[in-house]
């Protein structure tokens, strides 16, 4: 809470005017994170779904190499958060509603034959994320030569390359 209060300039006392508990609090702070996220993937200019896909990816590297102290750090520590904090469930909901925005596109994908009908869209999409994950964490550790020096996209290009439908 302390955090909290001290990142918005206020006292924490000043928070719970606003917020009933801490974990309405947090609620709001994660609603505030998938807005973020979701926004990434709505975005996405209306193209084919690979370069749907691409637009996504390169907007998300540019967030992180940008804003990764507003965006990653606390996404990340929601993810980490204890049972005890009470947020679990609202982090895989959250997930789940940015997991079935991707999984559209891919989908979409498929029906445009940009992408293979032969593949499992759900496997794909997990595929997506774990590059975007990958993004995320090594950001957070410092390790920003996996952006830096195209080691996301390189992963990318050979996923979606695998996935490519007829031409």
């Amino acid at each position: 809470m302390a955090r909290i209060a001290a990142a918005a300039k206020v006292s924490e006392g000043t928070l719970y005017v606003y917020y009933p508990s801490r974990k309405e609090m947090l609620r709001a702070a994660l609603d505030g994170i998938f807005t973020r996220m979701a926004a990434l993937i709505d975005a996405a200019p209306q193209m084919s779904a690979d370069e749907m896909l691409r637009d996504i990816a390169r907007r998300h590297s540019e967030v992180m190499k940008t804003e990764r102290d507003r965006f990653t750090s606390p996404w990340i520590e929601f993810v980490v958060a204890g049972p005890q904090v009470g947020l679990r469930e609202a982090v895989t909901e959250t997930q789940a509603k940015a997991f079935a925005k991707m999984l559209k596109i891919i989908e979409q994908g498929q029906a445009e034959g940009v992408i293979r009908d032969d593949i499992d869209a759900k496997r794909l999409t997990w595929q997506f994320y774990t590059i975007l994950w990958a993004e995320n964490l090594s950001t957070l550790m410092g390790l920003t030569e996996y952006i830096d020096e195209g080691h996301s996209n390189y992963s990318l290009e050979l996923m979606l390359k695998d996935a490519a439908g007829s031409p």
